[in-house]
């Protein structure tokens, strides 16, 4: 038996000896390894190489490998051998760690499939008794595969296939997905409205200003978007994109402000570090010191109206975003190739069916918090489009237009009536019973 608490650290974050330990281990041979994944995954592998034939091996770590994309080959994996019983803790378990746990037990034999799980709720944490909780609330999956895990009921297991059979995912509905800018010094690329009118003020001439305005843009960060509309707090980015090949000495103003308020070492992508001063290089690329750190070579969709949501929130929240406004690197875009699905795409997103599923899709952060990747959002299966549905469609879009007409007027404005309007016509398009739409209501 081999029992454990392995180490949770990010791969191709942490650094031995001047060596990522991503570099470290990419080469020795473990079936689970991928550079943006956890260390503990190779634990896993590990623990399990060691056990003699019907060994048992029992670990506490993070849960973010049962729906992360790094757990992709770990949870590959794991169907080789007998997932026996796990135990989802959920956020709470340890003092001073925000991490969610679960502890899992697995068996060097054949697949039995028949994984004994169970979900423990925060009313459940006190006087914890395991052993009752798995006898009582336990439910056993006998159809695991390498997508995220899910640990849910026979008529949850049975409306999950349902949405995703009647559903086409996001990634399928000839939509482009983008992430955010990476500037990767924040301080110096994302910037107030007074300091833009200061640069702007240092321009010779109207030939630079015309120039130097056109390349910084008004942006948005994660926080500032919600449900249906967005905040913009006044901030805008440099947006000297590598794929833009600007030279700088055509910008003087913007050069000033770089070498007047930064120490050129820290705006350099060299990787170096500077202890002694108190900061380090970004990282290194190849890209010039005045450059934000990524190539941005999309940068015209930026110019287009989008679908934005925030990387990390208590639920999926998506808006509309008009042309010309850019996002930080905590926000993701995208980009219907037909813009007359916009509206749709939007609502069903929002929508109470979406919450449901992209919650037992992502990784939970904390109590409420949801990690919402492009790799998780994409996959969401949306209702297709077609004659039969068309007018229930049509009563969706009329309703998110009422929805940012009070939104624009008034941003706090309660819009709940027309989204639960909203959500009682998208259940229509999925065909959901009674039933069904309890479990998304969180009634049974």
């Amino acid at each position: 038996m081999v029992i454990g608490n392995p180490p949770y650290i990010q791969l191709q974050k942490a650094i031995d000896h001047k060596c990522k330990h991503a570099d470290l281990y990419k080469d020795q041979n473990f079936k689970t390894f991928v550079r943006p994944g956890d260390i503990y995954c190779l634990f896993y592998e590990k623990g399990i190489s060691l056990l003699k034939k019907d060994g048992l091996l029992c670990y506490i770590t993070s849960n973010k490998w049962m729906r992360a994309g790094y757990g992709e080959k770990l949870r590959k994996f794991f169907l080789q051998y007998n997932p026996k019983i796990l135990i989802d803790l959920g956020p709470n378990v340890f003092q001073n760690t925000t991490v969610d746990t679960n502890i899992f037990i697995i068996q060097k034999t054949e697949n039995q499939h028949q994984l004994c799980a169970v979900t423990i709720t925060e009313n459940k944490k006190n006087n914890l008794n395991l052993a009752d909780l798995l006898k009582r609330n336990s439910l056993i999956i006998s159809n695991l595969t390498s997508d995220a895990w899910f640990i849910g009921s026979d008529a949850e297991q049975r409306l999950k296939e349902k949405i995703e059979h009647i559903g086409k995912p996001l990634k399928d509905w000839d939509v482009n997905i983008y992430r955010g800018v990476l500037t990767g010094l924040n301080e110096a690329f994302i910037i107030d409205s007074a300091k833009r009118k200061e640069i702007l003020n240092n321009c010779l001439d109207e030939e630079e200003r015309r120039r130097t305005e056109a390349i910084i843009k008004p942006i948005l960060r994660g926080r500032d978007i919600k449900r249906y509309y967005y905040e913009w707090a006044g901030l805008w980015v440099i947006g000297t994109f590598p794929a833009l090949k600007l030279n700088i000495e055509d910008y003087p103003a913007l050069k000033k402000y770089f070498l007047d308020h930064f120490d050129i070492r820290q705006l350099e992508q060299s990787g170096k570090k500077y202890p002694e001063l108190g900061f380090n290089a970004r990282k290194k690329t190849t890209n010039k010191w005045f450059e934000v750190q990524d190539t941005i070579a999309y940068y015209p969709e930026f110019e287009k109206e989008k679908i934005v949501w925030a990387e990390t929130d208590q639920s999926l929240n998506t808006v509309i975003v008009p042309k010309n406004y850019y996002l930080q690197k905590t926000c993701f875009m995208i980009i219907p190739k037909d813009e007359n699905i916009i509206k749709i795409l939007n609502a069903l997103l929002n929508s109470k069916i979406s919450q449901w599923y992209i919650r037992n899709k992502s990784s939970l952060l904390g109590e409420k918090g949801m990690s919402l990747t492009k790799e998780s959002v994409k996959e969401i299966p949306l209702p297709r489009i077609t004659s039969s549905n068309e007018s229930i469609v049509q009563q969706v879009e009329n309703l998110v237009d009422q929805i940012l007409v009070a939104k624009k007027t008034d941003a706090t404005a309660d819009t709940s009536a027309l989204e639960h309007e909203i959500d009682r016509l998208v259940y229509q398009l999925y065909n959901l019973t009674e039933e069904e739409i309890k479990i998304i209501e969180g009634e049974k």
